[in-house]
């Protein structure tokens, strides 16, 4: 059966104008492949997380002692009517040589029975399962840190400074552990026989647990856990480290989240950009065949079928997008996913898309594009018979009634020429504002990545301000500060050392301005105590105060403390238990931290007595006269020697480039998917322009024939629509500049609290601003040349017939 006239139309016009067609089905399609490839993306990385994380059968709680305790206590705990499971660990910190003269943190997690591993299961990837005896296997994210293959020989350095050579046994996946990327830290595991030979004793010191009821219950399983701790510090072990996450949630979770969420937002806006054009796009059509539809209405068509006609095209418009953007979102959906799990180290067995997914881009494809050209469909087809077959290109617009018009009217000083594209420009206002509406949002969002960009470097430089050491050691137990601080100053290139007391809090309650009771911790505070006089801390300081020498229980807290804790604030009062022992402490000051993880500062005299530690520490803070990475690494392997030589157990060392190489990591991988889909908005936007400048051209191609007729060169030609074109473009960069800055502020505002729990110091990006200007441009002068070039290439007879 043939086709009724108007459907043949619409396939001849999808046909003859490829160009035009080509045009709108690749922005709709980038639209629906950006939406589709987030959902996606979203929908399986919570699918594979939820399975892969339930797979290792994740502990309630984990607490980490001071003191060693044995198997009595584990049988003990796992006796308790309210807990279901309980295992032993032992964790101990290593240095491991990862080229000559380099070492890295490692920690190694010694497991008594690899075959009967129940709760935070370690599952093998390659190499040997369980692993041998003076064998380890590396946390899979850590194998481009550690480089060696597996079947080499490692050096390690233990606690107590000997050097072992270990074989680097295979490869583990631990869903628990966070990557090395974001943690700074390996893993490692090691049999028990292992941990004797490495001259460790055969106990635990980490205790893995799960409650018997309500699993997913937060309140349930800190009452437990609360039972546990008091069991443990009753048999004289006192908690060091006290750990209750989320309940079923990967401890990324969060962070996916959050990054998730920000891609699908981009996501959105390059859906909405497609619906622009789309509305251009429709409206230039119509604006082309206003002649067409004055006789098809004249020879009897209604309006209701001349709309049906065009919605129909653009039906067509939106299944051709499909079947470009289901298969590529299919396949970017998987390389997308693969990325985020290999930057999260994250397992994903099965990389299928959701069926929900496809019938969300079907949706997507064949309504927006409805939606977006119904009001340019309504208003074309509403016009009558004499209007439609007296237009000759113009349409009912006109310059000048305007009050924006008669200001460009009086601008002066400028060519003909250019002055006619100015006032072209704002002849059709509506369509300028859609235009401007796609380029100034893609434009924002491009210089709100690099504002994001300079915002994480100021950042980080803020918060390392905090650090003006240059290499930190932790040690393994306390030590004399003088007997620290003389084994430093004798490395060449130290300066400076100081001995800080360190340890772990754990919280109890804490009452705000009201006096309320607070929801306890679910992670442990860090407490460092320097001198209050140090200058070797420089708190970027929020509100209140720093220490003085005369504090006793007064304490400065990171904004961590102040998430975790709703209505704490200066001069609320903190409950600790520190060592065993219950305190009491002041706020004085609140200052930025390095991430979410909750941080307290105290003063050295008052604290180290406080915890029976006078005259002791067990971290030690040094300045070396020079600060250049390499020079670094040379003197924190002297002082790491040295320590040891004076029989001194270091446990980690850490160089402060490498703290802030650790954070920035972090965001590496977001700004990159961040710059992947300003790149695509960008697109979307360019095509937007071409659109624009095409219907600019179609609307005066009898104007174009005039100016030939009366002597015009194509050049002249081309240098108007081109001075159009990048007009426009300046102006959507200027607009773009005044959204980047709240873009910029939500967008690091967002990344901050998911990736590091506090906001980013937005910083505006002026090589970012610099950058999009001459991009727009450049893209506005291409848009512009083919359409104008294509309208030269008619002759002027034909051109002054145009209908």
């Amino acid at each position: 059966m043939p086709l009724p006239p108007r459907w043949r139309k619409v396939w001849r016009d999808l046909w003859l104008h490829r160009s035009r067609t080509v045009l709108v089905v690749v922005s709709i399609a980038v639209g629906v492949f950006a939406v589709g490839v987030v959902a996606g993306t979203r929908q399986i990385l919570a699918r594979e997380l939820e399975a892969s994380f339930a797979s290792i059968n994740p502990a309630s709680a984990t607490l980490q002692t001071l003191a060693p305790f044995g198997s009595d206590l584990v049988r003990s705990v796992a006796a308790m009517p309210a807990v279901a499971e309980a295992e032993g660990r032992r964790t101990v910190y290593v240095r491991l040589e990862t080229a000559p003269g380099v070492w890295t943190n490692v920690q190694l997690i010694a497991i008594p029975d690899f075959r009967a591993i129940t709760l935070d299961r370690v599952l093998p990837v390659t190499g040997a399962w369980p692993p041998p005896e003076r064998g380890v296997l590396i946390e899979r994210s850590a194998i481009g840190l550690v480089q060696h293959a597996v079947g080499d020989d490692v050096v390690i350095k233990t606690p107590s400074g000997r050097r072992k050579t270990m074989r680097l046994a295979g490869l583990a996946f631990d869903a628990y552990a966070l990557p090395y990327t974001l943690d700074g830290v390996a893993f490692g595991y090691i049999t028990y026989d292992t941990l004797a030979w490495l001259g460790e004793p055969r106990d635990y010191n980490e205790l893995h647990l799960t409650v018997a009821e309500n699993r997913h219950d937060r309140d349930h399983i800190t009452d437990v856990v609360e039972q546990v701790r008091d069991k443990v510090e009753r048999d004289g072990r006192a908690i060091f480290f006290m750990t209750i996450p989320e309940p079923g949630k990967h401890p990324l979770d969060s962070t996916i989240q959050g990054m998730l969420l920000l891609l699908g937002v981009m996501g959105a806006l390059a859906l909405g950009l497609s619906g622009f054009l789309v509305t251009n796009t429709v409206a230039a059509l119509l604006a082309q065949e206003t002649w067409q539809i004055g006789v098809m209405k004249a020879i009897g068509a209604q309006r209701q079928q001349i709309a049906g006609m065009y919605a129909g095209m653009v039906a067509a418009y939106g299944a051709l997008a499909l079947v470009v953007a289901v298969p590529t979102g299919i396949l970017g959906t998987r390389a997308f996913t693969q990325l985020m799990a290999g930057y999260l180290n994250l397992t994903v067995s099965d990389a299928r898309v959701p069926p929900a997914v496809l019938a969300l881009q079907v949706g997507i494809a064949l309504v927006v594009p409805l939606v977006a050209a119904a009001v340019p469909i309504v208003a074309g087809t509403r016009i009558s018979v004499r209007e439609a077959i007296a237009a000759y290109g113009l349409g009912t617009g006109r310059f000048g009634t305007h009050r924006l018009d008669r200001w460009v009217e009086r601008v002066r000083g400028l060519s003909r020429p250019t002055l006619l594209s100015l006032r072209n420009t704002f002849r059709r206002k509506a369509r300028l504002t859609l235009t401007l509406a796609t380029l100034t949002m893609a434009g924002a969002m491009f210089i709100a990545t690099f504002s994001v960009n300079a915002s994480l470097t100021r950042t980080l430089d803020g918060m390392l301000e905090l650090w003006q050491w240059d290499i930190a050691a932790q040690f393994s137990q306390s030590y004399r500060v003088e007997r620290l601080r003389n084994a430093a100053l004798s490395v060449p290139g130290v300066v400076a050392a100081e001995g800080w007391s360190y340890t772990t809090a754990r919280h109890t309650s804490a009452t705000g301005g009201g006096g309320s009771s607070l929801l306890s911790f679910s992670v442990p505070l860090i407490v460092f105590a320097p001198p209050a006089e140090s200058r070797l801390i420089k708190p970027p300081l929020i509100r209140g105060r720093w220490l003085v020498p005369q504090d006793e229980q007064a304490i400065v807290v990171t904004t961590g403390v102040l998430d975790d804790q709703a209505g704490l604030d200066v001069g609320g009062r903190l409950a600790l238990r520190i060592g065993g022992r219950d305190t009491t402490w002041t706020v004085v000051g609140v200052t930025q931290g390095i991430g979410p993880m909750p941080f307290v500062y105290a003063n050295y005299p008052y604290f180290s007595a406080l915890v029976r530690e006078a005259g002791r520490a067990q971290w030690l803070a040094v300045v070396t006269d020079r600060h250049d990475p390499e020079a670094l690494g040379g003197i924190a392997e002297q002082l790491e020697a040295e320590l040891e030589q004076a029989g001194l157990r270091v446990g980690l060392i850490a160089e402060i480039h490498q703290e802030r190489a650790e954070v920035a990591a972090i965001f590496e991988g977001i700004l990159a998917l961040l710059l992947v889909m300003v790149g695509l908005l960008a697109v979307v936007g360019g095509l937007g322009l071409a659109g624009t400048m095409s219907l600019n051209v179609i609307e005066r191609t009898r104007e174009i024939g005039v100016m030939r007729a009366i002597g015009a060169s194509d050049l002249a030609l081309l240098r108007i629509f081109v001075t159009e074109g990048m007009l426009i473009g300046f102006l959507s960069w200027a607009l773009a500049l005044v959204v980047s800055v709240p873009l910029s502020i939500a967008i690091t505002r967002a990344l901050g609290g998911a990736l590091l729990g506090s906001a980013l110091k937005t910083v505006f990006s002026p090589v970012g601003a610099a950058a999009w200007l001459g991009i727009v441009l450049v893209v506005a002068a291409l848009a512009s040349v083919l359409p104008a070039r294509s309208a030269t290439r008619v002759s002027v007879r034909s051109v002054l017939a145009y209908e």
